[in-house]
């Protein structure tokens, strides 16, 4: 099964003022991004078709070794585009994704989440989706190209798509670059913030916790979590003066995905293979170990420790002590010697990591926590 990747980018570009394929983006340009992703996704090959500047955006294509198409109708709109690479397409194409150029921070998690779906199950057309919100690139089965290439261009590509909508889905995943375009130097600066960053985004965890079905309750635990690891961290970076800081990003979507497995077996070792899974490597290993820590005296504490540290504070959603978090466990575990001797030494090494963690941040924990949970972080 052979599914292909469509670039569009013969547009002029008239809104960014600076042609879009080639802006700076993540280390390379806004079309090796899409190039990229569709390659890393499982796409066959890629054809970039070209029109206003081709000859500047055709030799990058190439270069990336993939193939160019040069729409001579570009001013007619996108979907003459659209005609054009379909026509470039080989013979053996089962299906194929239709990528406008400006949509640069979609996830090749993605796309090849796309390509599994249609190779097990083909239908008409697959549609990325977020939270409800159908994005691109739509995964579109070969058997549409003659209607594609007969149709006028009355209402673009839409139109044709809605008449097969009894044969397409949906394929829900947590990935807000299908809806992120670039049309305005204030979207492309926002990018720039965002690139193509291994860590969700806020909406990205809502969208993680509603996939993986965590718990109402467990989600506002792990809010609670991740608004204290930004306290804790920003005091750490304040007595640091901000050398070798911590990043508040990693904390905070670390601690709001901590326990996004919480009802499965091993949540910790679950909830990291999610995360990878989706490509959300960034924070996966902070999830996997925010059970129990074993940092060595002298290694720095990271944006892990705080987190491990943060999650130990709460029960719940109430603020708790070190001692009344695992006094519940120990409890719960009372007749069996083993597992209170093991929770017992797990409390003692989180004690001495928060004890190194009030020394070097300068505040006592959880007074400090108590006095600032209802500032902004």
């Amino acid at each position: 099964m052979n599914i292909y990747g469509l670039v569009l980018a013969a547009g002029y570009s008239s809104r960014m003022g600076k042609l879009k394929a080639l802006l700076p983006l993540d280390g390379g340009t806004v079309l090796s991004l899409c190039i990229r992703a569709l390659m890393d996704g499982g796409a066959a090959d890629v054809f970039v078709v070209t029109g206003h500047m081709s000859e500047k955006i055709g030799p990058v294509a190439v270069s990336l070794g993939m193939h160019e198409v040069f729409n001579p109708d570009f001013e007619q709109g996108m979907f003459s585009s659209i005609k054009a690479g379909v026509k470039a397409l080989p013979e053996d194409a089962s299906a194929f994704m239709v990528l406008p150029v400006d949509i640069p921070l979609i996830r090749p998690s993605t796309i090849r989440a796309l390509t599994f779906d249609y190779a097990a199950n083909p239908a008409d057309i697959v549609y990325p989706c977020f939270r409800g919100e159908r994005g691109h690139p739509p995964l579109i089965s070969a058997k549409l190209i003659p209607e594609i290439l007969a149709h006028d261009g009355e209402g673009g590509l839409r139109a044709i798509l809605e008449k097969h909508e009894d044969n397409a889905r949906d394929h829900h995943m947590p990935d807000l670059g299908i809806l992120r375009d670039l049309d305005t130097p204030e979207d492309y600066a926002r990018a720039c913030r965002i690139s193509r960053r291994r860590i969700p985004q806020k909406e990205e965890c809502e969208a993680l916790w509603e996939l993986a079905e965590t718990p109402v309750q467990t989600r506002e635990h792990c809010k609670k979590v991740a608004r204290a690891a930004c306290f804790m961290a920003a005091a750490l970076n304040e007595a640091r003066n901000h050398h070798k800081a911590l990043d508040l990003n990693t904390v905070r979507s670390a601690a709001l995905m901590h326990d996004i497995a919480k009802l499965r077996r091993n949540h910790e070792a679950a909830g990291a293979a999610i995360l990878t899974g989706y490509g959300f490597s960034g924070i996966a290993d902070i999830v996997a170990a925010h059970r129990d820590t074993d940092i060595k005296p002298d290694s720095p504490l990271t944006e892990q420790e705080i987190v491990f540290l943060a999650d130990k504070l709460f029960q719940g959603t109430r603020l708790v002590s070190l001692s009344e978090r695992y006094g519940h466990t120990l409890q719960r575990w009372s007749n069996d010697p083993e597992a209170v001797k093991a929770i017992t030494e797990r409390l003692h090494r989180a004690e001495a990591l928060m004890k190194r963690y009030e020394q070097e941040a300068g505040v006592e924990m959880p007074a400090f926590l108590l006095y600032n949970m209802d500032k902004d972080c």
